[in-house]
Formats: structure tokens, sequence, C-alpha cells
């Protein structure tokens, strides 16, 4: 069957759409779902329903270690809640060096590619919650260089600082109390001018305060207490007091301060 120029230009045409939506159709199948999901601060009975079930559902489960050949907390937990799924550990150096610390990630996502390429739903449990001060940035930072269509969901988790008031029993912030969440890494100026602009402050890895006894000053408050190791039964300690800023040796610690009016 013969067809005229302008039948031909029209068929032509429709067929180019039509292959310009299949493409854009199998794109769209093809997006790689990376999910960051907070587990709380370290107790398996706090990890939420829905964290549970996506991880069950991911086809790939990436775990964070401090440590290669160490499975880390977060790969404890969420080994015990899902069954058959394949595990990637990643390395995650606890160093300062930005630099450093994405060139190793970026290096090890580059060398296990076959792994991880093909899948189109990873899931990538964190301690705590899943947007403070989170593993989870490191991995959709580098992850985004390879995959620049990576779509990226997360699922909150109990924060420490919720979970230590709750151990201790205490509420954390009322009415219009100001509450202050500091890194115990931040510079010690800043510590102090943000302990100064607020009502309560929750300090994370207060262990890593340099002279502690000059940044905080027991007299200035009316509560202070420490927990170590919130919600893990066997571990948990409280002291509260002027003792809580004494010998501080735990990482997983959180120092919270409620001001003196």
């Amino acid at each position: 069957m013969k067809f005229n120029a302008y039948t031909e230009n029209l068929i032509i045409a429709g067929l180019g759409w039509a292959f310009m939506l299949e493409a854009q159709r199998l794109a769209q199948e093809v997006i790689m779902n990376l999910i960051i999901a907070g587990l709380g601060p370290g107790n398996g009975e706090f990890i939420t329903f829905e964290a549970q079930t996506s991880a069950q559902m991911s086809d790939l489960i990436i775990v964070p270690r401090s440590k290669p050949d160490v499975p880390g907390l977060a790969e404890k937990i969420i080994r015990r809640c899902v069954d058959e799924k394949v595990f990637m550990p990643v390395y995650f150096p606890m160093i300062n060096d930005e630099f450093e610390r994405s060139r190793i990630i970026h290096e090890q996502l580059i060398s296990s590619k076959s792994q991880w390429e093909n899948a189109k739903t990873i899931f990538f449990p964190v301690i705590g919650d899943s947007v403070l001060y989170s593993t989870g940035a490191y991995l959709v930072d580098e992850m985004s260089k390879i995959v620049p269509e990576l779509d990226t969901k997360f699922i909150p988790g109990i924060s420490a600082h919720s979970l230590a008031a709750s151990c201790a029993k205490k509420f954390l912030a009322m009415k219009d109390e100001i509450l202050a969440i500091i890194p115990g890494t931040a510079e010690s100026e800043k510590i102090i001018h943000t302990l100064k602009s607020s009502d309560c402050a929750a300090i994370y890895k207060p262990k890593s305060i340099k002279n502690i006894h000059s940044i905080i000053n027991p007299e200035d408050y009316a509560k202070i207490l420490r927990v170590d190791f919130a919600g893990i039964p066997e571990r948990e300690k409280i002291i509260e007091g002027p003792q809580a800023i004494e010998n501080i040796n735990e990482y997983i610690s959180i120092l919270l301060l409620w001001k003196n009016y």
C-alpha cells in the first residue's frame, strides 16, 4: 500500500511520538528509589512499622559500618526484622576530612555497582532519626553522583533526645520555651552561644566537648541529666545533677539541660 507524502509524514510523526512516550515510561520505571529509614536510638523495639515493611519490600539493603568487617548496630537490628534479604555493607569512616570520606564511600559504590545498579528500591537503615545527624546524607550525596535520577524517601525514627527524656520521665520543652539540639563536636563558642539563647538543650556526644566545666555551670540550670545508651535496658544509665557532666566516657550519650528561672 502506498501513501502520499503528507500521510507518510503523519505516520512517522505518530511513531516518533509513540516511541517518545514509551521511552519516557521506561525511564520512569528504571528510576532508583533510595529509602533512608531511622530505626530509633538502638533498641530494635523502636523501629516503626513503615520502616520494617519498607525494608522487607526492598530489593537490596545497604547497611552502614563504622569498621569494615564489624556489623554496626543498624545492621544488627534490621537483620532481625527482615527475612531472606540481600545485604550490602558499606564502610562509612568516622573522620572529619569530608573529601576523604566522600572518596572512600564513592569508590566502594563504584566497585560494588554490579550488586546494586539493577535494584529498583534500596533500603538504608540509620540509628536514630533519618534526617538528624544522619549517615544517610553521605550515601545520598555519593549515589546521586552515580545515579542522577535517584529518588529519595525518608522514614522518620525516634530521636535520641526524645528517647532520653522519656527514659528520664521528663518533659523537654513546654509553651514558648526554646529547645536547642547541639552536637558536642561543635566549636566551644557555638555551644556557649546556643546555650545562652535557649531555655533547654539536648547535647549529642557530650563526650566530645572539651573543657565542659568551662562551658556548662551546673548553677545555671534547674535540671541536668545524662542518659547513656538510652533504650538499651542492659546498658542504660541515667545520671542526674552536677555528676551528669563528670566522667563522660560513653559515645552513645545524651546530655539534657533545663535553665534556672
